[in-house]
């Protein structure tokens, strides 16, 4: 057992740098080794003049490869994705993003291999379109859900309701879209009412209840 050990233990200066240069170079190989990472990244939109927009998301997804080594350099550090969008008709539009709109931090040295998703919903509206306001629109009808319209009518029959968004989409709003529908509890005799709107907007009822009596008016 002693003869054993001075043979491991013999030389051991040498045998200890000879592990660590192994170690040293089995990271060097896995730090070159070709990798690829998803990251997030900012989306930054350049309006054309005259112009606001809206609706696109704040961030996508870029796909980079690249030496393992080059990716470890991101860290936290941000990724940005830059567009500018040089259509200046006010509208929806589906803008395409590609990868050589991506801007990496300085010093990583990488490919972007796609953007996702490779297109974002914008609109585009004039300047000020964008700004939130309220617009009061009054006498819309209160409508009864399911078997209640046969049986109780509202008091009152009508409310007006507060809508509350971008300027650009409150001016082209159909009064026919807004929708106020009961949430009624018949044993209170009364039913709490919600407004019923396209995405991105809000509403309020006023009042924000009404009677519900029985029989129809």
């Amino acid at each position: 057992m002693t003869a054993l050990l001075r043979r491991l233990t013999r030389n051991w200066p040498l045998k200890l740098t000879s592990l660590l240069l192994a170690i040293l170079l089995w990271v060097v190989a896995t730090l070159e080794e070709p990798v690829t990472r998803y990251v997030r990244a900012r989306l930054e939109l350049e309006p054309p003049a005259g112009r606001e927009l809206s609706g696109a998301p704040p961030t996508v997804t870029v796909r980079l490869a690249g030496a393992a080594r080059e990716l470890l350099k991101l860290g936290g550090r941000p990724v940005t994705v830059t567009k500018t969008v040089t259509d200046t008709a006010e509208g929806r539009l589906s803008l395409p993003l590609e990868t050589s709109d991506v801007l990496l931090p300085r010093g990583v040295q990488a490919s972007v291999v796609e953007v996702l998703p490779a297109t974002v919903p914008v609109r585009v509206m004039g300047v000020g379109a964008a700004a939130l306001i309220t617009v009061r629109h009054p006498g819309i009808p209160v409508l009864l859900a399911g078997p209640l319209t046969r049986h109780w009518h509202a008091v009152p029959e009508t409310v007006t309701v507060d809508v509350r968004g971008p300027r650009g989409r409150l001016t082209t709003l159909p009064r026919e879209s807004l929708v106020v529908v009961t949430v009624p509890d018949t044993l209170a005799g009364a039913a709490a009412l919600r407004v019923v709107l396209p995405a991105g907007l809000s509403g309020e009822a006023r009042p924000a209840a009404v009677r519900l009596l029985p029989g129809h008016p």
